[in-house]
Parts: C-alpha cells; sequence; structure tokens
C-alpha cells in the first residue's frame, strides 16, 4: 500500500479491471477508481479504508447513484450491486472507528484474517487449476494403450497327467519310429506316362492324336479330380520329354486349346509309322 493510502501497484488496477461490473467512479482524495475495486483492495486489506472520509464515501456514491437514475442508462439490479458494494465498504470503515483492543476490534480483526485466508486459498486453487489446465490430459493429449479385446472362446484347460503320457510315450520311441515318413496319395506319374504313351502311340495312325487319349480314364489312380488333374499334367511333361528327344511332334491352333501329339517317322525307315520305343 502507498503511504498516502493509495493503490500499491499499476499491476491491482490491471487485476480489478478483470472483475469490473461497470461500477461508478469514485474521487475521495486517497482513492480514485471504481468502486468494485476499492471494495477488493479493501477486503484485501490493500488500501488504507481510515484515509477515506465516510462522508466523502456517501456523499460521491449518492451522487453517481442520482446521475444513474436520472440517465436511466443503468438498469436497477446493476444500482442494487452498487449499493450491497458500497454497504460493505461502510461496514469495513465503521469497523476501524473501533476501540483498539476491545472485543468487537479483535472480532473484526479475526474476520479480516478469515477473509485474507479465503483469498489466498481461492488464489492458491485458481493457480492449481491453471497448472492442472497446462498438464496433458489423458483422452485429449495422451491416450492409453487399448484393453486386449476378450478371447470368445476359451482354449480348454489341457489334462496335465494325460500330457506327460503322450510326452513318455514319445520318449520311449525307437530312433527309427519316430522319422515321419509321408504318404503320398497314390497319383499318375510322369515314368506311367511316358509308358502309355510309347505304348499307345504306335497303334494310332498318322493323324495327330489328341494329348487326352493317353490320360487313363479310370483307375485307381483316375477316380478323383485331382487324380485327373495330376494325370493330365503327367502326360503332358511326358509328352514334352518325348518331344525334345524328337519323338514327337505338338500341334495347337489357338492359345489354350486341344493339344495335338503326331510321331515322327523314323529317318531310316520311311515307311515306318514312328521310332521304335524301348
Amino acid at each position: 500500500m502507498a503511504p498516502d493510502g493509495g493503490i500499491s501497484s499499476p499491476s491491482e488496477f490491471r487485476r480489478a479491471e478483470i472483475g469490473n461490473t461497470g461500477a461508478p467512479e469514485l474521487r475521495l482524495g486517497a482513492y480514485e477508481g471504481p468502486l468494485d475495486l476499492l471494495l477488493e483492495l479493501a477486503r484485501a486489506q490493500r488500501v488504507d479504508l481510515a484515509a477515506i472520509s465516510v462522508v466523502a464515501l456517501a456523499e460521491a456514491f449518492g451522487a453517481e447513484v442520482e446521475r444513474a437514475i436520472a440517465g436511466r442508462r443503468v438498469p436497477l439490479s446493476a444500482i442494487s450491486d452498487w449499493l450491497v458494494m458500497a454497504a460493505w465498504l461502510l461496514l469495513l470503515r465503521s469497523r476501524l472507528l473501533l476501540p483498539a483492543g476491545s472485543a468487537e476490534d479483535r472480532a473484526a480483526q479475526a474476520e479480516a484474517a478469515e477473509l485474507r485466508r479465503r483469498l489466498a486459498d481461492r488464489e492458491a486453487v485458481r493457480a492449481m487449476t491453471e497448472w492442472l489446465e497446462r498438464r496433458p490430459q489423458l483422452g485429449r493429449e495422451v491416450f492409453g494403450r487399448g484393453a486386449p479385446e476378450p478371447d470368445p472362446s476359451p482354449v480348454p484347460l489341457a489334462d496335465v497327467t494325460e500330457l506327460l503320457r503322450a510326452c513318455h510315450r514319445l520318449i520311449a520311441l525307437r530312433a527309427r519310429d519316430r522319422i515321419y515318413w509321408p504318404n503320398p496319395p497314390p497319383l499318375w506319374r510322369v515314368p506311367d506316362a511316358l509308358a502309355r504313351i510309347r505304348e499307345l502311340l504306335p497303334t494310332t495312325s498318322e493323324k495327330p492324336v489328341p494329348l487326352e487319349h493317353f490320360v487313363p480314364r479310370s483307375g485307381e489312380r483316375a477316380r478323383t479330380p485331382l487324380q485327373r488333374r495330376a494325370a493330365l499334367a503327367s502326360t503332358l511333361v511326358a509328352a514334352l520329354e518325348l518331344g525334345r528327344d524328337g519323338a514327337v511332334t505338338f500341334k495347337q491352333e489357338i492359345p489354350f486349346s486341344e493339344i495335338d501329339l503326331q510321331a515322327i517317322a523314323d529317318r531310316e525307315h520311311p515307311g515306318s509309322p514312328g521310332p521304335a520305343y524301348r
């Protein structure tokens, strides 16, 4: 607080401007400013109310109220707030007139100390709120790891005794019995297709013969669709082997159409239908 009873620093004006409610401006000699700022500084004991005349305060406030009523520019609710502020100021100013050391003076000082404590607590809460606002908040700046989804079909618990028994049976097997021997399905292989082509090709005419003519139509290895596709692939590979050896020629009109085979005549015996197959 300044020695003349005024405001101690200009920062108090800036703090009061934030909460200024449009209260009237008062000029009381030791203080010049809005009424609500004066009340706030008086409650915080940052202004010397003893330097302010009660008569001057009442006259200045009454003149401002009459001016506001005459001008009809201030609502009645705002004027009532002004009256509450002025009443608080007069109450605080009147308590300074109490004799020092009396019960009323001690009660006034205790009430002022409680008011200062509450103001300090409010300032601490405000500072803590601002500190919490500046910290990263979960779900806004930072995000936690999502919880795993529950397993819809949990794996049943295994019987430990049966598991140990199965492991014991595997350990007790001989090394030869533990070797895995695959069981391939019965398919038509390339050697089988070579033997069939060599067997059927000399009996065909000199005209080209479709490749499917050499594919087996029935039998143990031509029952399922997989076996029939494997027989056709093996027959094609076998025919390519014969074509590489110069035993047959291929003919195909358009791509992906039927493939025809024709035996190549023996160069040593031009009249023969094809080479001798061994």
